[in-house]
């Protein structure tokens, strides 16, 4: 079958654009977005599993990942593997060029005025916005969610928003995930590593009562206030 048109939309909010697009996981990550202000919400319309920039491909079962119904790709930011879903992912992509007031040369640094945004916009008691150096674990290579970044929302401990970051002599490109529901049991079975596979179960992930158009609202009210 051929593969399916995708389809964006996009809107001014004050000096924001704000965009929704539809279509392949694979197909958005190999997109060069504008380094200007803007989000997008992106709606995969197949389930895949997108590797970080440097991740070992080793680390996915094409064989079983195809079985499961995976796409498998590769992204250009950095971290370990992330799940994406039609329905149970809400996936943002948020750019900036270098020549904004919200750049920081410091990476350590540069992604934390978004965990605040994102935080504001969960609505949820105890969140939290990491700002130490990067927390890692035996599986963080492999899976975004088994590490903590700088900028990246918690809950109680729990991961909310996983967020990687792409930089260039032109801006940067954050690209954030949070999950309606987690469900593990959709994806690690194509991983090659058994403990890999048993450590996406045990991930502690908190879940969010959102969907894509209300995260995308709330996103849009906060970055134009």
């Amino acid at each position: 079958m051929p593969s399916p048109v995708s389809r964006a939309q996009t809107v001014r909010v004050e000096n924001w654009q704000i965009g929704t697009w539809r279509g392949g996981a694979c197909e958005f990550h190999a997109r060069d977005l504008p380094h200007r202000r803007s989000v997008w919400l992106v709606e995969p319309e197949r389930p895949a599993l997108v590797l970080g920039s440097t991740q070992d491909p080793g680390d996915v079962n094409p064989g079983m990942a195809s079985e499961m119904g995976l796409e498998v790709c590769r992204r250009r930011s950095g971290g370990g593997a992330v799940w994406l879903h039609p329905e149970h992912s809400l996936w943002i992509d948020v750019t900036i060029g270098r020549d904004d007031p919200l750049w920081d040369d410091d990476v350590s640094r540069s992604g934390q005025w978004l965990g605040d945004v994102l935080a504001g916009v969960c609505g949820t008691e105890g969140t939290e916005v990491h700002r130490g150096p990067m927390v890692s674990s035996p599986f963080s290579r492999s899976l975004c969610f088994a590490g903590l970044a700088p900028g990246e929302v918690t809950v109680a401990g729990a991961k909310v928003f996983g967020v990687s970051q792409r930089r260039s002599r032109d801006g940067a490109r954050f690209q954030c995930v949070a999950y309606r529901s987690w469900l593990p049991g959709l994806f690690a079975g194509a991983f090659a590593d058994p403990a890999t596979r048993d450590a996406a179960g045990l991930l502690s992930v908190h879940e969010v009562d959102l969907d894509g158009p209300t995260l995308l609202e709330r996103l849009s009210s906060a970055l134009s206030s």
